[in-house]
């Protein structure tokens, strides 16, 4: 059944926000309680392949941890500066070999002309998949009102930034030996990020 843009804006949001809630912080039993009802009724859903593919995989995977072992999970990863599996999160990282690199610069000059702002409680590089993730929500937000520019703007971002952070940022996970849950979110983020790709013609991706 085909939906008008309101509701493909609502259900792109809904899945902006999951994503995101997987990499922002440490988990808490409120999260987990909405990860395993989110995951499950997606479970329910034919969407694709490759993404109903990594729903069920997540499924098995909470069904199996505990909210200790996700804590655990996410401080090795994301936290802990002594783990030399420390996992990077900022787009300047994967295309330039470190962060705050020329990636940072081009990013910083799109949030300009895209006339966005970072939010201020959140304690990232400004070219993190977090930040990047919330800079797309915000402009499907603004889509009601000025829907040529922050369709052409989005467009942008996914297939300059998003695209290639989101693969790159999966395979330092797939390769990762202490992830496992973080693994299967990354393998649904991409997936994720995949569909988003397929929303736009290839003339708005150029604009």
């Amino acid at each position: 059944m085909p939906v008008n843009d309101k509701e493909l804006a609502r259900i792109r949001l809904r899945f902006i926000d999951l994503c995101k809630s997987f990499f922002l912080e440490q988990p808490d039993a409120e999260k987990l309680g909405r990860w395993r009802g989110i995951i499950s009724a997606l479970g329910n859903e034919n969407i694709n392949p490759g993404f109903d593919k990594a729903v069920r995989q997540m499924e098995v995977l909470l069904s199996r941890k505990n909210l200790h072992d996700l804590q655990q999970e996410y401080y090795r990863l994301f936290v802990d500066p002594f783990n030399k599996w420390l996992v990077h999160t900022s787009a300047s990282f994967y295309e330039d070999g470190h962060a705050f690199g020329p990636t940072l610069v081009r990013y910083r000059d799109f949030l300009g002309r895209a006339g966005l702002r970072l939010q201020e409680d959140v304690h990232e590089a400004d070219d993190s998949l977090v930040l990047l993730l919330d800079a797309l929500a915000s402009l499907i937000d603004r889509e009601q009102k000025n829907p040529e520019n922050s369709r052409n703007l989005e467009a942008e971002l996914i297939h300059g930034y998003l695209l290639s952070l989101s693969r790159k940022f999966s395979k330092s996970l797939q390769e990762n030996p202490e992830a496992d849950f973080y693994r299967a979110c990354s393998e649904l983020l991409c997936r994720y990020i995949d569909m988003e790709r397929g929303l736009f013609t290839e003339t708005e991706a150029a604009a």
